[in-house]
C-alpha cells in the first residue's frame, strides 16, 4: 500500500513540474513556455502508473526529461529527480554532468528528504556556467500557480517595470 501512495503522490509531482515548465517564461524573451505535451501534464493514473513503474515501484530516472523553449528552442532545460532521499555532492555532481554532456544551461532537480548545505554551495558554484533550481517534492503536490485565488504571474516589460517603480 506504501509504494501505491507514493506512486500517487510522484504523478502529483510530476503533473505540478510538467505544468510549471510549460508555464515558465524565458529570461532572454519574456516569452511563455517550454515544449510540453498535453499528454505528459495530463496523464492519468494508471497510464502513469503502467509506465512510470517497476514490480510496483517508481522509476525515478524515467521522470528525467529534457525540454525547449517554445520560442527559443537553443534554449534547454533538463528536469532531474533525484534518486537518492538526501542529496548530496555526489548526486550534484551526476546532475550538472549531465547539464554538461548535452550542453544544457538550466536544469531543476527534484529531491524527496533533503539537500546538504554542500549540495547548496554546488548550486551556488555553478552560477556563472548554469542556472540551477531545486525543488523539495513537497513543494510540488500541488500547483499554487492554478489556484483559483492566486492571481496570475506575468513578468514586466521593461518599460511596465519602470512605470510600477516610478508609482
Amino acid at each position: 500500500m506504501d509504494d501505491e501512495r507514493e506512486t500517487a503522490r510522484l504523478w502529483r509531482i510530476n503533473r505540478t513540474i510538467h505544468e510549471l515548465v510549460a508555464d515558465r517564461v524565458s529570461t532572454a524573451s519574456l516569452t511563455q513556455g517550454y515544449e510540453v505535451a498535453d499528454d505528459e501534464i495530463n496523464i492519468d493514473f494508471d497510464s502513469f502508473k503502467a509506465e512510470m513503474t517497476t514490480n510496483g515501484v517508481v522509476d525515478r530516472n524515467r521522470l528525467n526529461f529534457f525540454t525547449s523553449h517554445r520560442d527559443n528552442p537553443e534554449e534547454r532545460l533538463f528536469v532531474f529527480y533525484s534518486i537518492e532521499r538526501n542529496v548530496g555532492v555526489k548526486t550534484m555532481r551526476q546532475f550538472i554532468s549531465i547539464l554538461e554532456e548535452k550542453n544544457i544551461s538550466r536544469g531543476i532537480i527534484i529531491w524527496s528528504d533533503k539537500m546538504t548545505s554542500a549540495a547548496k554551495k554546488v548550486i551556488d558554484a555553478m552560477r556563472l556556467q548554469f542556472v540551477l533550481e531545486d525543488f523539495e517534492e513537497a513543494y510540488l503536490l500541488v500547483n499554487i500557480t492554478h489556484h483559483q485565488l492566486v492571481p496570475k504571474h506575468e513578468v514586466l516589460t521593461p518599460e511596465e517595470k519602470s512605470a510600477l517603480l516610478q508609482r
